[in-house]
């Protein structure tokens, strides 16, 4: 599941925060005298805490319209749910790519008869699927990948995705983007072929790179390389952007923005991602295992663990404050008191790095590395884990985090200390370096609920340490998302969660050539860093490149383009009549192989006899 992911402090969490009062309240109320009205007991009902972007695949680049989108779209590979270590599998394809031996032809086979599915039934022309107001489109060809690519590598569409996954890589690519840049958005001949995107039939393509590019067998398990119905984007034109039109396990029934989304299941799936079409698949083994999936919008975390409480909903993570009600603070395990409500606890790390970016366009910021350095040696990110996470998480010293070859959990790194005695002696440095001293910074933040305004206040107390005035920033997910790719943001909370189990997920956010609006949002730019990283990503995994991959680390370490922060670890509440919680960061359509036991539901909410 290769996801350009951005992620803020309320997304990782959902519930991550709630004032104190809920924290003292009781853990749980009553169980129900009567069925709730609204809510159906095949339904799994989980939240989501901030605003969908987009669902169009082209331009998906953060973590929730990802999350969304992820349940409805394939691609031509995935992830096998539950192998360690992580291990793809074909998806849309036949089987996984067969590349030639100087590594830069692909040739692989999709599955025949795999069809589009529109659920509002929209679609002119598309035939209507028996008992049900959904349609199905043509099957997918050859031809869908590569519509859905040059949509990607347009110039009107303007998608971030472009730069790190197709720019440079193929064969005419660049060709292609030049030419929708000097045409008309409605004059652009979408049937103008791409030299590198070869169509053999129209079950087998065939692709020619630049150089070798081992990356790209996880670029094409990622949503942006998903096919594209073209007609599904003529006739919706800019409503496309919210519906996803897919073949996955389920489809969008229901999306009102900001209240709900519902997902059902694909009327014609074919029971699971490495099946073909009409092969008998094990009923055990079949997805979706549930029928209905409702993700209902909160604004307030409060609301979320609220509902958790009256069982209203089934999936949730700890907030901060109510910490201490749901875990043993000794063993660090589930209280006992959860343990007899029937809850359950599922601990896992995460491939996610947390940091605050510099812009190093910045003429107070960026052009001031002693700054940088002290404003990181200020922050003390042990604390900040404990009074923000309750020390659910690992303090970032490194660029990789837990998981990956390269992470060494005894690196040292004088920049990621803290270390007030040596971030004021670099301070003077800075204010030399400056002329004087330093204007006030701002630090821009995702948002402006509790947890939010107590890291402004955190971030604000540990800089005046050392004499740094900081202005805090709380804007909304979307302003947050414009002001950083145009450039406008100073100093940023953001995060990264790994698109792939491959260092160069991190190492692309900078490369020079990745800059805003691609992930690259600190705009850091080191010419031996860029060198390096050409070097890397035209090698398989192995010593030699780790070798680079520290030396690299190593470059941008001293540079500091972000004070690094933690890697999470996720604590996640659920009800025991969920069954098949298997945290998989990299796999699209994950929610298909969570199962309910409804009779366990319904004696746990209501008692025997309901």
């Amino acid at each position: 599941m290769h996801k350009v992911k951005w992620i803020f402090f309320g997304y990782l969490a959902l519930v991550a925060a709630v004032i104190a009062a809920i924290a003292g309240a009781t853990a749980f109320g009553p169980k129900a005298s009567a069925p709730d009205p609204g809510r159906d007991q095949d339904t799994l009902y989980s939240v989501y805490a901030s605003n969908v972007r987009w669902l169009d695949a082209a331009v998906i680049s953060d973590t929730t319209s990802s999350a969304i989108a992820g349940q409805v779209y394939e691609t031509l590979f995935n992830y096998d749910w539950a192998a360690r270590p992580y291990k793809l599998i074909p998806e849309l394809a036949v089987g996984l790519p067969e590349v030639s031996p100087d590594g830069k032809t692909v040739t692989i086979r999709i599955k025949p008869g795999v069809r589009f599915v529109d659920p509002l039934g929209e679609i002119k022309g598309w035939e209507r699927i028996p008992g049900s107001k959904a349609t199905a489109g043509p099957a997918i060809t050859v031809e869908d990948f590569f519509y859905a690519w040059k949509r990607v590598s347009s110039f009107h569409t303007a998608s971030q995705n472009y730069p790190h996954m197709f720019e440079g890589k193929f064969e005419g690519v660049e060709e292609w983007f030049e030419y929708t840049k000097g045409t008309p958005k409605d004059q652009v001949d979408w049937s103008r072929p791409v030299k590198g995107w070869e169509r053999v039939d129209a079950h087998t393509m065939r692709l020619h790179l630049t150089r070798p590019d081992p990356q790209l067998r996880y670029n094409l398990a990622h949503l942006p390389t998903a096919p594209v119905a073209r007609e599904a984007v003529e006739q919706l034109k800019d409503r496309f952007q919210f519906r996803a039109i897919g073949s996955g396990p389920y489809v969008i029934a229901e999306y009102k923005p900001e209240e709900r989304i519902t997902y059902e299941r694909n009327p014609i799936y074919r029971g699971h991602p490495t099946a073909a079409v009409g092969e008998a698949v094990a009923p055990g083994r079949r997805i979706p295992k549930i029928k209905r999936v409702q993700l209902d919008y909160v604004e307030e975390d409060l609301n979320a663990w609220a509902w958790f409480q009256q069982r209203k909903i089934d999936v949730s993570g700890i907030p901060k404050d109510a910490f201490a009600l749901a875990i043993d603070m000794r063993s660090r395990e589930l209280s006992e008191t959860m343990r007899r409500e029937g809850v359950g606890l599922l601990k896992a790390g995460d491939p996610t790095v947390f940091f605050f970016g510099f812009n190093m366009d910045d003429p107070v910021v960026g052009k001031n590395k002693a700054l940088r350095q002290a404003m990181s040696m200020a922050f003390d990110r042990e604390r900040f884990i404990d009074l923000m996470l309750n020390g659910r998480g690992v303090a970032m010293k490194g660029i990789a985090p837990p998981g990956f070859p390269t992470y060494d959990a005894k690196r040292k790194n004088p920049y990621a200390e803290y270390d007030l005695g040596a971030a004021r002696e670099r301070m003077k440095e800075a204010v030399r370096a400056h002329g004087g001293p330093i204007p006030p910074i701002t630090l821009l933040l995702p948002g402006s609920d509790t947890t939010f305004r107590q890291m402004g206040e955190l971030m604000t107390q540990m800089m005046k340490q050392v004499g740094i005035r900081l202005k805090v920033d709380y804007v909304t997910w979307a302003r947050f998302q414009e002001l950083v790719d145009g450039k406008q943001a100073q100093f940023f909370a953001l995060g990264w969660q790994a698109d792939y189990p491959d260092e160069q997920t991190f190492f692309q956010l900078l490369y020079s050539k990745n800059e805003s609006p691609g992930p690259n949002a600190s705009n850091y730019k080191n010419p031996r860093f860029d060198a390096l990283y050409e070097r890397s990503i035209t090698m398989e995994p192995g010593p030699e490149r780790d070798t680079l991959y520290r030396e690299m680390e190593g470059l941008a370490l001293e540079d500091v383009p972000w004070v690094l922060n933690y890697s999470p670890i996720r604590f996640t509440l659920y009800y025991d009549w969920v069954k098949g919680l298997n945290p998989n960061e990299y796999i699209h359509g994950a929610r298909a192989y969570v199962d309910l036991d409804t009779a366990l539901r319904r004696e746990r909410l209501y008692g025997s006899g309901k």
